[in-house]
């Protein structure tokens, strides 16, 4: 099996990437093997539209680089795939973008107060104006993406091809709840997070106070609402003895937690070039995109390590199950 491929994640556009920084990276990520971009209506979260326009005014698609987004996503998501707002989305990324079409649509999230059958046609309906070459949908639970399949196969709809979802050593419930689907649908699947918002680099279990988390995702501030999230999420008891764990194992072998996190999701997980499978990763300068694919490059990890993940993974599966649900 031939590891998954990596994307650039563009949440940080904007904001931690400026327009000069960020224009290094088409002739960076060449090299590295990456021409896929990650990016979305509302990123960065702080600013939003923002990082769609910072694409487009480097021109990532006439460097030849295939971009991804998702479409406007905000609230409990009510409302947010109508006919109306899909066709504003998608002509807005568009325009920010400088680009007449996108590699794959995402729908951000689930609206669960327009009916699904409603979110298929007005995908669908931008689909046949070649404004996009693949359907893709994030944060979906494996029903609602069964009931979107069983429509779009009724209707003669274009049907998702790509699932987005959130993926790492402590967060694995989809390899159980929807990696069977997927397979079975012919459906590749994009992971992002995987260093669990950076939570796997151990910052937040060893830090001694606020001011160690200055500038991180998990910074304490009233606008940091995805550092809120990821809290939610690993800020745990088990969690923080799974990375104490992990922490030590790492040691005896020299490398980092972050080193062994990225390797894992790379060469360990259920995640496969066959299959389409992908990988998000989102440095925050240029110094850490390196060490990123540096880490990738090095290869399987030890044996020893994979059983330690393996184990780790055992200890935090309950508390990690609600990290999938939307």
């Amino acid at each position: 099996m031939t590891p998954p491929n990596l994307i650039l994640g563009t949440g940080g556009f904007a904001s931690s990437w400026s327009t000069e920084s960020a224009s290094q990276l088409p002739d960076l990520l060449k090299p590295m093997g990456i021409n896929r971009i990650d990016t979305a209506a509302i990123y960065p979260v702080t600013a939003p539209g923002e990082a769609e326009k910072l694409l487009g005014a480097i021109n990532f698609v006439d460097h030849g680089f295939k971009v991804d987004t998702k479409i406007a996503y905000g609230g409990d998501g009510s409302g947010t795939l109508t006919e109306a707002a899909v066709q504003k989305s998608v002509e807005q990324s568009l325009a920010s973008l400088k680009t007449k079409a996108v590699n794959v649509l995402y729908c951000h999230g689930p609206d669960k107060k327009t009916p699904i059958s409603e979110q298929a046609a007005a995908l669908h309906a931008q689909y046949e104006k070649g404004l996009f070459t693949h359907l893709g949908v994030c944060n979906f639970s494996p029903s609602m993406l069964s009931e979107w399949l069983a429509i779009a196969s009724e209707k003669g709809y274009v049907k998702p091809s790509v699932f987005q979802g959130q993926y790492n050593a402590l967060c694995r419930t989809y390899e159980k709840t929807l990696f069977p689907l997927l397979r079975e649908h012919g459906i590749s699947f994009v992971g992002f997070s995987p260093l669990a918002g950076g939570f796997l680099t151990g910052k937040l279990t060893y830090s001694q106070g606020d001011d160690d988390l200055k500038g991180t995702r998990f910074e304490v501030t009233d606008g940091n609402y995805m550092g809120m999230g990821f809290r939610h999420w690993y800020d745990k008891p088990s969690m923080h003895k799974a990375v104490r764990k992990l922490s030590s194992a790492c040691e005896e072998h020299g490398i980092s937690t972050q080193n062994a996190a990225l390797r894992w999701v790379v060469h360990h997980s259920g995640l496969t070039s066959e299959n389409g499978d992908a990988v998000i990763i989102g440095p925050s300068n240029v110094e850490q995109l390196k060490k990123y694919k540096e880490a990738v490059d090095q290869g399987a990890l030890p044996a020893v390590l994979v059983d330690v993940l393996d184990g780790v993974w055992e200890s935090v599966e309950n508390d990690a199950s609600n990290i999938v649900v939307y």
